[in-house]
């Protein structure tokens, strides 16, 4: 059983023209679903709204989308585990069909029940294809150009959320909120038929034995070294992930910059009101982050996949960090400005390494799928816990929120240092 081409040792990373021109076809056209699918993603967004205005309190309508929310974390994480069982490819078409019949649900049910249930299930759904389509570009992806291909994923993912809401804010206003989760579930349905379609099967394409055997460098009964012991090469269980504790290092390195990041969506806006400024300023930071993301980062990725990703990403964990902390200083409007390219900057240097990282980390493809779910469900915990914290921290003692931010990013940035692998051969 062979796996997808790979490079020479030796070759240098390359450019984004270069690397999408030398992807395959099937690597192409999952890109392009991705950025599709983020387009069309407008459940967390509008559901608030929507619960709001057929007569649901506010602490109600917050109750449905915390129940959104945990059916996200547990999502990411069941997604590792059935990539690895079944393959990406099936695991992106089911999650997405299912997904588009939950999300659809949610415009024909009413009663508080069955909408907390549809809702936890089209988080589950909507965030479980994530650790496949990320196992699928990791084999279909040389590992000199894994960081590029990262950013350029990345780059239809904001350019989706940056169109995205244009396109919900249109479809309810002309329509009404429950077009635009029929609108939505489509989006997903019509994913799930393009992977279906245009992805072929066969090794190397997502399917279980691309995904779930290591392929010509090892053979059933070979072994791999893990935490200082030895594991059969074709294992697929997270609990074999838990003997890498330099892993572990990275997972809480990035649970804790998750949880730092947040906090400009849920925190900043109260800074900026408190502060007796307008929320246009509020807008332009959060627009600044958005285009400075979509217009730098795959340029500059050229660049910075040429140092180490111990380097890069530790780096970007502290800049992130630090720029938010920039945040509390109490100077004029304009803090606000360069906190936000400070912190900007931290997630253009790291996040394409991060994206990367847990494909080259895993030491057999087996484990491949539960490395990058554990990493999706950290970032997704942490997304998730943080406004709680963050505007906790904000109500009862008030600026020290970016304190904590800053203190964040010197812990992600000595558990990066102390965690994260040079493993991409340059």
């Amino acid at each position: 059983m062979t796996e997808a081409p790979r490079a020479p040792a030796d070759e240098a990373p390359a450019g984004v023209i270069r690397t999408l021109r030398e992807l395959p076809r099937p690597a192409i056209v999952l890109l392009f679903g991705i950025a599709l699918n983020r387009m069309g993603s407008f459940v967390a967004l509008f559901l608030v709204l929507y619960l709001t205005g057929i007569g649901y309190s506010p602490a109600q309508a917050g109750f449905v989308l915390t129940g959104f929310g945990v059916g996200s974390i547990v999502g990411t994480f069941v997604g590792g585990s059935v990539t690895g069982r079944f393959g990406a490819r099936a695991v992106i078409v089911w999650s997405m069909l299912l997904c588009g019949l939950s999300t659809a649900g949610l415009a024909a049910v009413t009663a508080i029940v069955p909408l907390l249930v549809v809702g936890f299930a089209a988080g589950a759904f909507g965030q479980m294809y994530r650790p496949a389509a990320a196992t699928m570009l990791a084999e279909l992806t040389p590992p000199q150009r894994l960081v590029m291909t990262s950013a350029a994923g990345r780059f239809g993912l904001n350019l989706g959320a940056a169109v995205g809401p244009l396109l919900g804010v249109w479809l309810a206003a002309a329509y009404s909120y429950q077009v635009v989760f029929v609108v939505n579930a489509l989006v997903d349905l019509l994913f799930a038929a393009v992977v279906w379609l245009v992805i072929p099967t066969g090794p190397g394409h997502g399917t279980r034995e691309a995904t779930a055997t290591p392929g010509a460098a090892a053979a059933p009964g070979d072994t791999a070294v893990l935490g200082g012991a030895a594991v059969p090469a074709d294992t697929a269980r997270y609990r074999d992930l838990l003997r890498d504790r330099r892993f572990l290092l990275f997972l809480a390195g990035m649970f804790i910059t998750a949880v730092a990041e947040v906090q400009y969506q849920s925190t900043l806006p109260l800074e900026v009101q408190q502060r007796g400024y307008p929320t246009a300023l509020y807008g332009a930071v959060v627009a600044l982050n958005g285009a400075l993301v979509i217009l730098v980062e795959l340029p500059l990725t050229t660049l910075i996949q040429r140092f180490s990703m111990r380097a890069t990403v530790a780096a970007g964990c502290l800049l992130l960090g630090v720029g938010l902390g920039l945040f509390g200083l109490p100077f004029g409007p304009w803090v606000f400005i360069l906190g936000a390219v400070v912190w900007t900057l931290g997630e253009i240097i790291s996040a394409p390494s991060i994206g990367a990282y847990p494909a080259l980390a895993a030491p057999t493809p087996a484990l491949r799928s539960r490395y990058i779910g554990a990493l999706s469900t950290c970032q997704t915990a942490g997304w998730a816990i943080g406004p709680s914290v963050g505007t906790a921290l904000f109500e009862y003692v008030g600026g020290a929120v970016w304190v904590m931010c800053a203190g964040l990013g010197v812990l992600a940035y000595l558990g990066m240092r102390a965690g994260v692998r040079d493993l991409v051969p340059r």
